[in-house]
């Protein structure tokens, strides 16, 4: 169990413990709005809260000191606004918290702050938008995907409008509930009056009683929280493997369909194909019979210029005979 001891008087409850509560948020959406006065509202209660108001760059590594910060907090809470997710610094911040959460058993509550949780579980909306922008860092994306999808998972509070100071009451009175820091507070002031009025040590059993019952109601939400934890890993490992199967499938329908229509395309290239040769074919046919017939024709012109021309030698040769006997019968009558 994380953070184990007697509590402090600064609020923490345990000495190893630094922080009671770690807020995790993007500056630009609530810092100087919502978040500010979710600090002062967990200040008045004395839980000692870290809330780093430095003003970060893109692109700026998360520091040692603030990764450091989270490990030696009880709590966190993760304030999930608009741009939470277009800022890489806040994306590690969160990896962090949930590697905590389980390695440490820190207890971590997500606030969505005017957003829709479903957007925050499925990266669509602006958080799908932002993991878009940030896509130079495609090493980091799976991880801020996963870590996106199980904080959506826990179980949390979500603002869409109304009075904000009412909203905070609320997440403050959670803190005070699970950590025990309301029993806590009520238990140092009966400490301080037994002090005063000398009373006997029976209060100081009464006060281990009272301890021990709050170490039950802790462990037992610890063993939820865990159970929840481990139920989210077994659903993003899903997610993420049926997410694996449908980029597969849709590489896979591409390629069949690309296939699909060369096929189609080779099919139409063959059958025209097959039709030209037919038709060249034919053509082929068509011009051996073409010259065949050309031949016959010159051949039959020559054969009808030889007949004309011996018919007309045939002729001369009947005139010819017909003049040498009538030439014949004239000598002869003389």
């Amino acid at each position: 169990m994380a953070c184990n001891g007697a509590s402090s008087s600064s609020g923490s409850l345990t000495p190893s413990c630094r922080h009671d509560v770690f807020l995790s948020f993007r500056g630009t959406d609530t810092r100087s709005g919502f978040t500010y006065n979710l600090y002062k509202a967990l200040d008045r209660e004395k839980i000692k809260t870290f809330f780093d108001d430095r003003t970060l760059k893109r692109g700026e590594n998360i520091s040692a000191a603030l990764l450091h910060a989270i490990e030696v907090s009880r709590i966190s809470v993760v304030i999930c606004s608009e741009n939470y997710a277009s800022s890489s610094w806040c994306l590690d911040e969160l990896v962090k918290i949930l590697e905590c959460q389980k390695s440490k058993q820190q207890i971590v509550i997500p606030v969505f702050y005017k957003v829709d949780p479903a957007h925050v579980r499925h990266q669509i909306g602006s958080f799908g938008q932002a993991l878009t922008v940030l896509k130079y860092n495609e090493d980091k994306v799976p991880g801020w995907r996963i870590a996106l999808t199980q904080v959506a998972n826990l179980s949390g509070w979500t603002y869409v409008d109304g009075y904000e100071s009412d909203f905070i009451e609320k997440i403050v009175k959670e803190i005070l509930d699970v950590v025990g820091l309301d029993n806590y507070k009520k238990k140092e002031d009966v400490a301080s009056l037994n002090h005063q009025n000398k009373k006997t040590d029976l209060t100081g059993l009464n006060d281990q009683t009272k301890n021990n019952n709050w170490a039950n109601v802790y462990n037992q939400t610890l063993l939820k929280l865990q159970k929840n934890i481990d139920g989210a890993d077994v659903y993003n490992k899903t997610f993420l493997r049926l997410q694996k199967e449908s980029e597969e499938a849709d590489v896979y329908n591409k390629t069949f369909l690309r296939l699909q229509k060369e096929s189609e395309e080779a099919d139409v290239y063959n059958k025209t194909f097959l039709r030209l040769q037919k038709e060249s074919q034919d053509a082929d046919v068509y011009n051996k019979t073409l010259l065949r017939l050309q031949k016959e024709s010159e051949e039959a012109d020559v054969y009808n210029k030889t007949l004309l021309r011996l018919q007309k030698e045939s002729e001369e040769a009947d005139i010819y005979n017909k003049t040498l006997l009538r030439l014949q019968n004239k000598g002869g009558s003389m």
